[in-house]
């Protein structure tokens, strides 16, 4: 079966939360991500949702995806090529937006090796996420 990928849609907040709870994270609020939680894409096998992507948009040339999610069930062999397709196609989405850059951030592990996959130039110093709720 192919591996297709697609915009967010409302139903995808019927599941979206228990996939953040499964790895014992916080579910962030609607309106902390793009297009009140709308404004990213999905990769699925047929009608199977394996993980999700968003893409925040600047005033810049900039593009910014980020916040992935996967379903912790979802075990075939195809897991891996799911991530770097849903990684592909958002950062090629920006591009066909007209952005010149994406920008990005991510824990050690398989979600950077996807990123250095795509072309990302990874800096030696980390760095941290810092969030702020006014």
């Amino acid at each position: 079966m192919k591996l297709k990928v697609r915009k967010l849609i409302e139903s995808d907040w019927s599941f979206l939360p228990s996939w953040w709870e499964a790895y014992d994270q916080a579910v962030p609020q609607r309106d902390f991500l793009p297009n009140n939680g709308l404004g990213g894409f999905m990769v699925c096998k047929e009608h199977d949702p394996i993980a999700a992507m968003f893409l925040y948009t600047t005033n810049s040339k900039t593009a910014i995806p980020a916040i992935v999610i996967s379903d912790r069930d979802y075990k075939d062999n195809d897991r891996s090529d799911a991530l770097q397709l849903l990684v592909d196609f958002t950062t090629d989405f920006a591009e066909d937006l007209g952005c010149k850059y994406s920008f990005a951030w991510a824990k050690p592990g398989v979600l950077l090796e996807k990123y250095k996959q795509t072309g990302f130039t990874v800096d030696k110093t980390p760095s941290y996420e810092l969030i702020i709720q006014y």
